[in-house]
């Protein structure tokens, strides 16, 4: 059965008469910059309720024109549906309450067109509370049979009847850039149809549909829904941008770890927004990824800790704009864009849509730290260093044996990646398949505790380090993945290890595998301590012994070593330092430092600069090697040669 017939196209007829003044008015209007060139942005989410009443009442052209003054940005993303289904705008063809004074949306719309500035939308796809109430027939099925009462199915007509239509709207009829889609990646769930189970039965032949990991068939039941939720968003795009050519489509979170795959859809850009406790390892670990990815990408800071669909997000929830620039510090030292998401409540969080300009003043003070760095970090690219590797079928694979959702929300890599990172040396996150086609590009390559690779990863390997490869495995998953090419040592050396630890050295050609034995179960990440970190930090020292970039001085330093646009060599640096795993809330970060940093340079550099301000640094160049101090580090310094 083709899925995509499955699903009835209901597009609507979007009447001429009701276009032609939005078109005319956008013959006069400077054109914006596409999603690839914005750096700095903001993101506003209201997650309409049908109860909200008069909204747009207090959604003026001088409130929009105050936030672009205010904060400056590249583009603006703002609300038109949350995870209720209620349009925060008077849609023509989605549900809303019916009580707007004006058209919030064209208010928007009209005052970013004339300053040339891009408008995205947020908008909920499968999480659509609404839709499910006035159709329960389209929701998804649980395994017992019953409907689930929020989240739409991607076998039947929603798509068509509603999630198409209003984007198709919004990017004719609003003229909006592109959209923001929310609530899809992390609410896609298996689905008990009768569709999804006739398709199932003929594309695989089985006759019994499994309801659990200990069924026959399960991992290829979740398989047949990611690949269902694959094309349910490769059509709206399809369709969208047919009807918009140009219109550009994040769907959050997708092609992240929390849907560790290649892009394969034709996505405008990537995206995904931080929260909760702990957003600092999340912009570490999460840039990464989507910097490895090939395509535009950004993250989104919650400019908050806690708060209510969007709404409510009193005063002592609000991180302090040094805690955001931190967050943000993270982000662009990967390369890529940034930008925080704030509520459109009004002063006293009243429901109207509006925003309440004070609590955006202090993201004008993040604004300026990025613009000060923009220069160096935007688009730069990583000099690869060590890559930790990510496995799709592996991700999909422990999930799936664990009963967890199809996308779901794991720290488990984190690890690997921050116990290198807080040794004080660049780490790239990539994913196996593209690493197989990139091996010899690092002189050293983590796997760790997967227990399944992809082939096409394994097959490379051995030869990667017989040509002089090092290759670090954690657990045992690696080394029973890896047995043949550890059997095959010239030499192993046992080298010591903290208790319950193990490490041994494999001479393999001209290469060199560590292996690190640990109990099972347990990763670096969520229990560091100096003796797990001083150990990493060995291991670092003998299969790394001459990186490019070396400091001393703190643990509490993220370095990064990217190529910016002009060809320069930045080494990044970011204070990672204080209680960011345990406090909702910082207020100061301690400076680190000093700093002693090398950095080996073919030639001698003809300026070593420090910034932001492009201060000149005092240094020493011998033997082909750069040596400077850095008195100390507030929050992210560049040291950029030439």
């Amino acid at each position: 059965m083709n899925l995509e017939h499955c699903m009835p196209v209901l597009l609507p007829t979007l009447c001429a008469a009701a276009l032609s003044e939005p078109l005319a008015a956008a013959a006069q209007e400077p054109p914006p910059r596409r999603r690839a060139d914005c750096f700095f942005g903001v993101h506003f989410d209201f997650h309409a309720e049908l109860y909200d009443r008069e909204l747009g009442r207090n959604t003026t052209a001088p409130m929009v024109t105050a936030i672009l003054d205010t904060l400056q940005p590249d583009y603006i993303e703002v609300d038109t549906k949350g995870h209720p289904g209620v349009s925060s705008y008077p849609t023509q063809v989605g549900n809303h309450g019916g009580s707007f004074v004006g058209d919030p949306l064209r208010v928007w719309r009209d005052v970013t067109a004339r300053r040339g500035i891009p408008l995205y939308g947020h908008y909920s796809g499968l999480w659509d509370i609404q839709a499910m109430t006035l159709h329960p027939e389209w929701t998804r099925v649980l395994a017992d049979g019953t409907p689930d009462a929020q989240n739409a199915s991607v076998f039947g007509p929603y798509v068509d009847r509603v999630l198409i239509p209003q984007l198709i709207e919004l990017a004719v009829d609003y003229r909006l850039d592109g959209i923001w889609v929310d609530g899809d990646v992390w609410r896609a769930s298996v689905d008990y149809c009768e569709q999804s189970q006739m398709a199932f039965r003929q594309q695989t032949g089985r006759e019994a549909v499994p309801t659990s990991p200990a069924d026959p068939g399960w991992h290829e039941w979740r398989e047949f829904h990611r690949q269902s939720f694959r094309r349910y968003v490769g059509r709206y795009i399809e369709q969208v941008t047919k009807a918009a050519p140009g219109f550009e489509i994040c769907c959050n979170w997708a092609f992240s770890t929390h849907m560790p795959e290649a892009v394969c859809l034709p996505v405008g850009f990537t995206s995904g927004d931080i929260c909760g406790l702990n957003s600092v390892d999340g912009a570490r670990f999460e840039s990464r990824m989507f910097a490895s990815q090939g395509v535009p990408w950004d993250l989104m800071s919650w400019s908050f800790n806690t708060w209510n669909l969007g709404t409510l997000d009193p005063p002592e929830s609000r991180k302090p704009a040094i805690q955001l620039m931190r967050e943000a510090a993270c982000v662009i030292a990967q390369g890529g864009g940034y930008q925080a998401v704030f509520s459109q409540a009004g002063p006293g969080n009243v429901r109207d849509g509006s925003v309440d300009l004070e609590k955006i003043r202090l993201f004008a003070d993040v604004a300026r730290f990025c613009r000060e760095r923009q220069e160096v970090c935007f688009k730069a690219t990583p000099v690869p260093q060590v890559a930790v590797c990510v496995s799709t079928a592996g991700t999909y694979r422990r999930w799936d044996s664990g009963g967890r959702g199809l996308f779901w929300w794991d720290r488990w890599q984190y690890g690997a990646a921050i116990s290198i990172l807080e040794n004080q040396v660049p780490v790239e996150v990539v994913l196996a398949d593209r690493l197989a086609r990139r091996l010899d590009d690092y002189p050293l390559v983590v796997v760790s505790d997967w227990e399944f690779l992809e082939p096409a990863f394994v097959a490379v390997v051995p030869e990667y380090v017989r040509k002089g490869g090092r290759l670090l495995l954690v657990g045992s998953g690696p080394a029973a993945i890896f047995r043949e090419v550890l059997e095959s040592a010239a030499a192993v050396v046992v080298a010591a290890a903290p208790p319950a630890y193990s490490l041994r050295y494999y001479q393999v050609g001209l290469g060199t595998i560590a292996l690190v034995g640990k109990p099972p179960d347990t990763t670096y990440y969520g229990t560091p301590s100096p003796e797990l970190r001083d150990f990493t930090a060995a291991i670092l020292a003998e299969l790394l012994p001459e990186p490019i970039v070396r400091v001393r001085g703190s643990h509490d330093v993220d370095v990064s070593l990217l190529r910016t646009t002009k060809g320069e060599l930045a080494v990044h640096l970011v204070n990672t330092s204080g209680p960011h795993r345990t406090a909702a809330i910082i207020g100061t970060i301690d400076p680190v430092g000093p700093l002693e940093i090398t950095i080996r340079n073919r030639q001698k550099p003809t300026r070593v600069e420090r910034v932001p301000g492009y201060r000149p640094i005092p240094h020493e160049y011998k033997e082909g090697t750069i040596r400077l101090t850095l008195d100390s580090v507030a929050l992210h310094d560049i040291v950029l040669v030439e």
